[in-house]
C-alpha cells in the first residue's frame, strides 16, 4: 500500500513538473515575442499664446487661462492650432503646474476634422512644460501625445509682476507635439 502512495506522489509530482514546465515556456514564448513600434501620426513644432483673466498678480486669485497654439511646422502630418482654458488659483510666484487640461486641435488640411486631447498635470523644468496625454476623441481616436512647451516670455513677466506690472499674457514655443499609435 505504500508502495501505490509513492507512486500517486511520483505522478503528481510528473504533472505538477509538467504544468509549470508549460507555463514558463507560455512566459518565455510571450516575453519573447517582439515589440510592436509605435507609429507616428503627427509630428510638429510650434508657438503658443496664453491670455489670463484677471491678469496676474503678486497675490494670488482665482484667474482664468485662456491658451492658443499654433502647430505649423509639421515633419509629419497636417499643421494644426489648438485651444484650451483652465481655471486655477494663480499668481506671481511661486510659479506651478498648471491642472489636467483638455485640448481641442483644428487640422488644417482637407481632411480637416478635430482631435480632442486629454493632458495630465504637466511636469515643469524652468521655463520648459512637458505634458503626456490620450486624444480621447475625433482624428487620431486612441493615440498617445506628448507635448513639450518654452514659455520665452514668462521669466521676464514674472520679474515685471513682483514689481508691480500684472501679467495678462504670455507667449512661447512648442518644442514638440507627437501623436502616436
Amino acid at each position: 500500500m505504500l508502495r501505490d502512495g509513492n507512486i500517486n506522489t511520483l505522478r503528481i509530482a510528473q504533472l505538477t513538473a509538467a504544468a509549470l514546465m508549460a507555463a514558463a515556456a507560455a512566459v518565455c514564448f510571450t516575453l519573447a515575442a517582439p515589440a510592436r513600434a509605435a507609429v507616428i501620426d503627427v509630428q510638429c513644432l510650434g508657438s503658443f499664446g496664453r491670455s489670463f483673466s484677471p491678469a496676474v498678480t503678486v497675490t494670488p486669485q482665482t484667474v482664468t487661462v485662456t491658451e492658443a497654439f499654433d502647430y505649423d511646422t509639421c515633419a509629419i502630418g497636417p499643421s494644426a492650432t489648438g485651444a484650451a482654458s483652465i481655471t486655477l488659483s494663480l499668481g506671481c510666484v511661486p510659479v506651478t503646474a498648471g491642472p489636467p487640461e483638455t485640448e481641442t486641435v483644428t487640422w488644417n488640411d482637407t481632411t480637416g476634422g478635430t482631435s480632442t486631447i486629454g493632458w495630465s498635470a504637466p511636469t515643469v523644468v524652468g521655463q520648459t512644460a512637458i505634458f503626456s496625454g490620450t486624444v480621447t476623441a475625433g482624428r487620431y481616436a486612441g493615440d498617445s501625445a506628448t507635448k513639450v512647451t518654452s514659455g520665452i516670455s514668462y521669466l521676464g513677466s514674472v520679474v515685471g509682476c513682483l514689481l508691480g506690472a500684472p501679467v495678462s499674457n504670455t507667449t512661447g514655443l512648442v518644442d514638440s507635439i507627437v501623436l502616436t499609435r
